[in-house]
């Protein structure tokens, strides 16, 4: 494959949100190309799996769409002590 020149494909970001992405992220989850279209930035961990991040269409909801999609778990607020249920 020839190394491209151009600092307009920047294939260490995400296609979406410009947000960096390792070598492997790209490689594994990535297009053919090695190219990310989206990141866990920017997209969910089961449309990721599903394959987003190579450019696919997916049945999971878009957190574009609903963004309250891509919000993790959070621990409640009792357990930010240290553990110590109250």
């Amino acid at each position: 494959m020839p190394v491209r020149l151009d600092p307009a494909d920047n294939r260490s970001t995400c296609r979406f949100c410009e947000t960096h992405v390792s070598n492997d992220f790209r490689r594994t989850l990535g297009d053919e190309n090695n190219v990310a279209h989206r990141c866990l930035a920017c997209d969910s961990r089961p449309r990721i799996q599903a394959g987003s991040a190579a450019g696919k269409d997916v049945e999971y909801p878009d957190p574009l769409e609903q963004p309250n999609r891509n919000r993790g778990r959070k621990a409640p607020e009792t357990l930010s002590d240290g553990g110590v249920d109250r």
